[in-house]
């Protein structure tokens, strides 16, 4: 029986600190293979993945992943909460033996956490500051610790939802080689950058200088062509300038009169980030309200919400298809390899929707015709 690591990513894009913890994660725990739960189109901080699925999955089979499946779009683009539950929910139905993610604090003590109750309002009445906010400070009171760092507040999401879970995995944390998560410039004292360093150069077509930081690198025709909110810009405004503000507060998560000050603000600005200052609130953060515009884009209801768990699997090599084979008789959720026009209207429905919108700015098919990537090392 093959033995098998999860690892839940984005890979927006592919670096050099992901191959290490891809190969740190199989030496930590013997595994005989990598398997890679990745975000789509779209990423949980509400952002268009700067460079397609399909390219993002083709450099993670190149350096160490055996097996790449997409996390669906409704788990995707959620709060940490959500898109660790179900990520975690679906690596364990493949029957993953580990789990292993980033950590800027990988001896982060845990057990001490497991009695938060995270999903108790009664913690969160505090409306002058952030959710994230209000959940560092419980943290902090309730044992000591300090966890405010991205990956470590997905580490504690992640052992949250697989604590839940009836075949839960052993956690492997591997601790971040830089720390600096959003960093902007690239680090020139270190093959290790951040992703949004790396993201910055791609953005200005600035190649040369991210070839340090990426390993195994794909062409550059495959790296030229990038993805930012600025290539929805006119669509979002059209959407939102053309819908009533009662069609608007029937969009997943929109509370508290934000359709209101999307319709105010949409008419002010003059593009996307300018758009994205004007409604930020106090209360709420960047990711959040990104969140919300790709929910609103995507015409994404209040009652769309309930997540339909599947394997959508967008490639593997050798030994991803072996362990697929030992696997597939026992998954209670639905194996996707290819999409048709029954899946599209139904699980599928928002994924080939978001493909569409993404591969419209993209000028490639996301979805349609396409199959997973047979990888050949």
């Amino acid at each position: 029986m093959l033995k098998s690591v999860g690892i839940i990513a984005e890979y927006n894009p592919f670096h050099n600190g992901h191959k290490y913890q891809i190969d740190m994660a199989k030496k930590q725990t013997n595994a005989d293979l990598a398997v890679v739960i990745m975000s789509g189109n779209w990423v949980q901080r509400g952002q268009p993945a700067i460079l397609d699925k399909w390219t993002r999955a083709q450099m993670a089979l190149k350096n160490g992943a055996d097996m790449v499946i997409e996390l669906p779009i409704k788990s995707a683009v959620q709060p940490a909460d959500i898109f660790a539950k179900h990520a975690v929910n679906i690596l364990t139905e493949l029957g993953c033996n580990y789990l292993s993610f980033g950590s800027e604090n990988p001896n982060l003590d845990f057990d001490s956490l497991k009695d938060l109750k995270l999903d108790d309002s009664n913690n969160f009445k505090d409306y002058s500051k952030s959710y994230p906010e209000l959940i560092q400070e419980l943290i902090k009171k309730k044992t000591g610790q300090v966890i405010d760092q991205p990956n470590d507040i997905l580490a504690l999401n992640y052992y949250i939802a697989n604590r839940n879970n009836n075949n839960a995995m052993q956690l492997v944390p591997i601790k971040r080689i830089e720390s600096q998560h959003h960093a902007k410039e690239l680090n020139e004292n270190s093959q290790y950058t951040s992703a949004s360093s790396i993201r910055s150069k791609l953005i200005n077509n600035d190649l040369g200088e991210i070839s340090h930081y990426i390993p195994n690198m794909l062409s550059d025709n495959q790296l030229d062509n990038v993805v930012t909110w600025d290539d929805f810009w006119p669509l979002l405004k059209y959407k939102i300038i053309t819908t009533d503000v009662d069609e608007l507060s029937q969009i997943y998560q929109m509370s508290e009169g934000l359709q209101y000050r999307l319709k105010k603000y949409i008419v002010q600005a003059d593009s996307f980030e300018e758009f994205l200052d004007l409604i930020k609130t106090k209360r709420y953060t960047y990711p959040r309200l990104q969140r919300l515009l790709v929910y609103t884009l995507l015409n994404w209801k209040q009652n769309d919400s309930a997540s339909k768990e599947y394997v959508r699997i967008l490639g593997f090599n050798k030994l991803g298809r072996s362990y697929l084979k030992q696997v597939k008789d026992n998954l209670s959720i639905p194996l996707v390899a290819k999409v048709n026009k029954n899946l599209s209207e139904n699980e599928l429905e928002l994924d080939v929707t978001a493909g569409r919108l993404y591969g419209n700015v993209h000028s490639q098919e996301q979805d349609f015709g396409k199959v997973p990537i047979i990888y050949n090392f």
